[in-house]
């Protein structure tokens, strides 16, 4: 498994954008809207899905470096 990169990678510069983008939407974002259209939420969904990603590498990476111990 290859360390997500491009539109999947979980780099310190995309987690600092995704705090300081989810914390203005908060403050200043739309008003209350469906899952669908909900800037804050479609921005959380992605995050989930990146972090969840880095950290099936990071087990896959593990488990490689366990089975040559």
């Amino acid at each position: 498994m290859d360390k997500p990169r491009g539109k999947d990678s979980f780099s310190l510069l995309y987690r600092t954008g995704f705090r300081i983008n989810y914390a203005l939407l908060h403050v200043m974002g739309p008003a209350s809207q469906t899952l669908e259209t909900d800037p804050q939420h479609r921005a959380k969904k992605e995050y989930e899905r990146r972090r969840g990603l880095h950290r099936a590498w990071k087990a896959h990476r593990r488990s490689e470096q366990h089975d040559r111990a």
